[in-house]
């Protein structure tokens, strides 16, 4: 099956008709929000230069793509991960090593470097040297979030396709004809910024139920001693919570300067939202101050029991 998810059809076609008047360059750098659909593309790219069907590339179906997709082609590399851990001048030397040998079966070999904005500088420079001179028969496909972060000297050598967030409605709209719920389909649309793979992630189960969790533990419940220690104790959990009760008090914000409600996030909670409406803007900018602030501290793994203490505190004044 061809790797379709987050795909931009448009993008698709845009590399196919290139690829049927033979002016595909040798090097792409693909640029977009995380979770815009950049290595999916790339991956479809190799596919379609490498596809043994004589009708519509990729066909997802050949021994070449079914490889790709799985990967296991020997003429495919990917390097740069999720993780985003720094990639290292012999990373990109053994990478561009295999660049000067034969192909093991494929038409053309093709090297995906992803996040090229957490390459060192000696990476950068010796992947500069490849680009200015491409081996034969190879594809080359870079993809950053941070365009600003990369040299000027590998920009210029590249051809740039640019990726865009998907419109919540299409998110959304997307999201219910799978079965989400109307209310999570809109959270999960605006909450990802139009990124469908962020979209997917929040899916989960266990990412939707603690937005609840959260939010109702924090706006309803004062006795929430329990849920406040468990969240001190958990870095990752308190980040997630700290970024959704920022997510709320922006559409108080919003709402409160007038803003549709059709605009907001957590439309589920309008009824809350419209009660914080009622404090001042000094009041909300102090609680936004103090979610800043404990973020913060949660980020440098510092102790945040007194920062969530003093958020509940504010959250809660009259």
């Amino acid at each position: 099956m061809i790797i379709q998810a987050q795909i931009d059809p448009a993008v698709i076609e845009r590399f196919r008709r290139l690829l049927a008047k033979d002016h595909l360059a040798h090097a792409y750098l693909l640029v977009g929000p995380q979770d815009s659909g950049k290595t999916q593309t790339a991956l479809s790219l190799a596919q379609m230069v490498n596809c043994e069907s004589d009708l519509s590339k990729p066909c997802g179906e050949c021994a070449a793509c079914r490889k790709i997709a799985s990967g296991n082609h020997p003429d495919v590399h990917i390097l740069g991960n999720d993780e985003m851990d720094s990639i290292k001048i012999e990373e990109i030397r053994f990478l561009l090593g295999r660049a000067h040998l034969m192909a093991f079966e494929a038409k053309t070999k093709v090297f995906i470097i992803r996040n090229i904005e957490l390459m060192t500088l000696e990476a950068a420079n010796a992947l500069l040297k490849t680009l200015e001179e491409p081996a034969p028969n190879t594809l080359m496909i870079l993809t950053t979030s941070v365009p600003e972060a990369n040299l000027e000297t590998i920009k210029s050598r590249c051809h740039i396709v640019k990726f865009f967030p998907a419109s919540v409605n299409r998110i959304a709209k997307y999201l219910e004809d799978e079965g989400v719920k109307k209310e999570d389909a809109r959270f999960l649309a605006v909450y990802s910024e139009g990124c469908l793979g962020k979209t997917r992630r929040l899916m989960k189960q266990e990412d939707i139920l603690p937005r609840r969790k959260v939010l109702d533990e924090m706006l309803l419940n004062r006795q929430n001693d329990n849920f406040f220690k468990d969240l001190s104790a958990s870095p990752q959990e308190a980040s997630r919570a700290l970024k959704l009760l920022m997510s709320f008090f922006r559409d108080v914000i919003l709402l409160k300067n007038g803003v549709a409600k059709t605009e907001l996030i957590h439309q589920d909670r309008i009824k809350e939202i419209e009660k914080f409406t009622a404090r001042s803007f000094e009041d909300l900018s102090l609680i936004i101050r103090q979610i800043v602030q404990t973020k913060e501290l949660v980020d440098e793994k510092l102790n945040v029991k007194m920062s969530l203490s003093l958020l509940r505190e504010h959250i809660w004044a009259s």
